[in-house]
């Protein structure tokens, strides 16, 4: 089944927005400008949906407001509700393990750490696509892991993403169309270049 299902991950509330953690919000909120998506509250979801084209394509994009170590219940409630597969979600979400303007795409694997993931696994197993977007930073963090990840962007790191959404919104309009494993080859190859040469 191809990704009919983009869940961005982050933490409902004002004092949340903007922050690392709320990174799979912000790229949701970017693609719902972008395609004129309108949000709206769904109780029995207890999230934030928005639907519309991409591409020729049907897309529901969904904000758990369950904060983030409860993120597989709305998922899990939407998934059984209209009866899909778990390859049917795109799951997008900060990973301190890339870089600030990295990406990784993948299907399955391990938590890595990250609430969200875990508790979407524990609710619907761990065979659903993901979209890891790296938070990761260039300086020595001091601050602990929780933190840091609750705390927001510099200026050059946001400059970083701003650039990096435009790619990311590309990425996931080649899912829709090509599907996860063929955008996996180009989207992949092409992050591991561009970390190589800023790396030089």
């Amino acid at each position: 089944m191809a990704v009919k299902v983009i869940v961005g991950l982050g933490n409902p509330g004002a004092e949340y927005k903007k922050t690392r953690h709320n990174l799979g919000f912000d790229l949701l909120d970017r693609i719902a400008e972008d395609f004129s998506f309108n949000w709206k509250f769904d109780k029995k979801f207890n999230a934030e949906i928005a639907e519309g084209i991409i591409d020729n394509h049907k897309v529901s994009l969904i904000k758990p407001q369950t904060f983030m170590n409860l993120s597989g219940y709305s998922v899990e409630k939407f998934k059984e509700y209209y009866k899909l597969s778990n390859n049917a979600f795109l799951v997008a979400y900060d990973d301190y393990n890339l870089n600030v303007g990295q990406s990784k795409l993948k299907i399955g694997g391990a938590d890595g750490g990250h609430n969200g993931i875990s508790s979407i696994i524990l609710q619907i197993g761990v065979d659903f696509p993901r979209f890891r977007l790296g938070i990761h930073p260039k300086y020595k963090v001091s601050l602990n892991l929780s933190d840091f990840v609750l705390g927001r962007f510099d200026h050059s790191e946001q400059q970083i993403l701003d650039q990096m959404f435009t790619h990311w919104i590309k990425d996931i309009r080649l899912i829709l169309d090509e599907g996860v494993e063929k955008a996996m080859n180009q989207t992949n190859k092409r992050n591991t270049v561009e970390h190589e040469q800023n790396s030089e």
